[in-house]
């Protein structure tokens, strides 16, 4: 079972895939000055809610990027219900492959940065994708601070502590506008709702030839999260803006 159907599996009914709430997904539109005419590009955008939210509420429009195409059908019918058919299309591709015709005033990666390998190589491909004046929203896993144990830390060499992301950011001539970070209750929530999704499965699919695979992988979540990411282990949308340098 590839990687991705996992993800369908144990995300794909998620309304966000990540642990935030669209109160707080409306909140990094704000602080990243959305309105009317903005035009936005999300890599991995899953099931198309956030552009979604942010259509709705600041009539944006553009285009979300996604990989998998269960989600890209889901994305495209999130729009129509949203009546945003016309405003925001879907590019059911790899994000690393794709080339805007136009700039965007706005680019976003919520929890995606596994596309490109890391925070500071997401944000050097967000930047390639809006103009000058653009804004940058990146959700991200984040140390909880430098003092995480070698033997965890180990099991995560991409993610980087708040204070290390702040130095890519301002190393890439910008500043941080806000930070909206999960709370314990998002984390809970979020990974309940993975856990949920794949005991579903499992109940649906009795004598599916990889089962096992699908009860380890619950297994290892579940253990990831109770040995050290609840404790250790942050999450924040950052909202990035060209800094005054």
């Amino acid at each position: 079972m590839e990687n991705n159907e996992l993800v369908s599996i144990s995300q794909g009914a998620l309304a966000i895939m990540n642990p935030t709430t669209p109160e707080k997904v409306l909140a990094a539109g704000r602080a990243a000055g959305l309105r009317k005419g903005s035009r936005i590009v999300e890599a991995g955008c899953g099931n198309g809610t956030i552009l979604a939210l942010w259509g709705r509420e600041y009539g944006v429009s553009g285009v979300g990027v996604e990989a998998r195409e269960d989600a890209c059908s889901r994305a495209e019918e999130t729009f129509r219900t949203a009546g945003l058919g016309d405003a925001i299309a879907v590019r059911c591709m790899d994000a690393r492959a794709y080339v805007p015709d136009d700039l965007f005033d706005c680019a976003i990666a919520i929890g995606a940065s596994h596309i490109w390998g890391g925070f500071a190589a997401t944000l050097d491909a967000l930047l390639s994708m809006v103009t000058d004046e653009g804004t940058i929203v990146i959700g991200d896993r984040c140390w909880g601070s430098d003092r995480t144990p070698p033997e965890f830390a180990r099991e995560w060499p991409e993610v980087l502590t708040e204070y290390e992301i702040l130095g890519v950011v301002r190393e890439a001539g910008l500043d941080v506008a806000a930070v909206i970070r999960a709370s314990d209750d998002d984390w809970d929530r979020y990974e309940s709702g993975i856990w949920q999704s794949l005991l579903s499965w499992l109940a649906e699919n009795p004598g599916h030839p990889e089962r096992e695979l699908v009860i380890d992988y619950l297994h290892r979540l579940q253990e990831e999260y109770f040995g050290y990411s609840r404790e250790h282990m942050g999450w924040a949308i950052f909202v990035l803006v060209p800094g005054f340098w």
